[in-house]
């Protein structure tokens, strides 16, 4: 048996075609040329037809929008307020990337209470009586009044959230303006906003030694948080909507800390870790889920509710303490004078990595892209964990604040203006 089929012989005329019948040949249309004899497109009746309707939709959408839009402001012309366009586009950003040229001399007016800080882009100056949101170049896009005894500010991708230490007012700003406020019964203790735009406010009430009040991103309350465990001293929040409480309370005359974690899609909480003879002060965020907390006497490190080690601080005083980026750093003193001091940086967990000499009279300590950096009245000193190589910039001014914008340049921020700097540039090698 052959292995190949016989090939099909072609039809012998015109009239037999393979698979068509005669009768549906007959039916279909003749093949006509693209062009009238006169030389003219010829015009398919079917596509014209489609054409012209297509038209009369077009018309009539535009007609019923345009009535529409009259029938709405007119019946709600009331709500068309400039607080309603703010909340529209109260997510967007139109920044463009900085380039080196783009840098300007920031000015804003001087204060006693003053903070700074980086949001979208922008640079922002918060004083007792006004918030500034200047751009990198020089240029105001937004001042408001406020009124704080103490201004504190927490900055994520979304949101600015300010609020007044110790008294009962925040506010929720976006680059444009404000976008909510809030008058509370009682005062703030702390306050976190995540990327997302969520936010924590900490205060108390008359029945309860803490309350902590949960916000999403359209700056509504989700839930409210009771307890009289013990007084909130601190808060993070990560993204995804789970938060850190550090709190302490009173117990045999002597103190109690407690982590509580919780969370925005559930009103549960748990506490992950307790401790007797010991009072948190302040956490901070080393990177992920390593936060290192300046405890009264110690400095403790944190893998989530896991205690990882603890660094002896008593009878020395802990002057300056910093985390991010991986690492953390203190600036640790006698207590009596304080001539005695040295910086101690520690990596995420908890190991003592670098230690140098150091003044108590160090205003702020910084932890960025790898490097700790020293701000004096009269200079910068930058520490490169990853060389121990020593540098540092000379201020011609009252230095009061850095303003890290990216790796390549920090802001300058003395009483009423700010500069850049470059961290590579500006800073000369120097050997102890």
């Amino acid at each position: 048996m052959s292995i190949f089929k016989r090939r099909k012989a072609a039809p012998e005329g015109d009239d037999e075609l393979v698979g068509t019948n005669k009768e549906e040949l007959e039916e279909l249309e003749p093949i006509t040329g693209l062009y009238e004899d006169d030389g003219k497109p010829r015009i398919n009746k079917k596509y014209k037809t489609a054409a012209s309707w297509t038209g009369i939709l077009k018309y009539t959408v535009l007609a019923a929008f345009f009535v529409y839009f009259m029938v709405m402001t007119l019946a709600y012309s009331s709500q068309i307020n400039i607080e309603n366009f703010r909340y529209i586009i109260k997510d967007m950003n139109f920044k463009l990337p900085v380039k080196a040229e783009d840098y300007g001399e920031i000015y804003y007016i001087s204060d006693l209470e003053k903070s700074f800080a980086l949001y979208r882009g922008d640079f922002v100056s918060i004083g007792r009586s006004r918030i500034d949101v200047i751009e990198l170049s020089g240029k105001n896009i937004q001042s408001a009044e406020i009124s704080c005894v103490k201004p504190r500010m927490s900055v994520s991708e979304k949101y600015l959230l300010v609020y007044d230490l110790s008294n009962n007012g925040f506010s929720v700003f976006n680059s444009f303006s404000l976008l909510y406020s809030e008058t509370l019964d009682y005062p703030i203790s702390c306050a976190c906003i995540n990327d997302k735009g969520y936010f924590l406010i900490v205060t108390k009430s008359a029945e309860y030694k803490s309350v902590v009040v949960i916000y999403n991103n359209d700056m509504k309350k989700v839930y409210q948080y009771n307890t009289n465990d013990g007084y909130v001293f601190d808060v993070l929040f990560d993204n995804d909507g789970n938060f850190l409480l550090y709190t302490v309370s009173a117990k045999g005359g002597g103190f109690v800390s407690r982590i509580v974690k919780g969370g925005v899609r559930s009103e549960t909480r748990e506490v992950i870790f307790e401790k007797n003879n010991t009072a948190f002060i302040s956490a901070k965020r080393a990177e992920g889920d390593r936060v290192s907390v300046l405890c009264e006497d110690t400095i403790a490190f944190f893998d989530g509710g896991e205690l990882l080690g603890e660094f002896d601080v008593y009878p020395r005083v802990c002057r300056k303490f910093e985390a991010s980026d991986g690492y953390t750093a203190a600036v640790i003193s006698t207590a009596d004078t304080g001539s005695d001091s040295y910086l101690y940086v520690f990596d995420k967990n908890g190991e003592l990595i670098h230690e140098e000499a150091a003044t108590s009279d160090v205003q702020k300590i910084y932890v960025q892209n790898g490097a700790v950096y020293q701000l004096y009245t009269d200079r910068i000193r930058k520490t490169d964990l990853k060389t121990n190589k020593t540098y540092e910039h000379k201020t011609e001014y009252n230095a009061v604040a850095l303003v890290f914008v990216d790796n390549e340049f920090v802001l300058l921020a003395t009483p009423s203006r700010a500069y850049p700097i470059s961290v590579y540039e500006d800073f000369k090698e120097v050997s102890d």
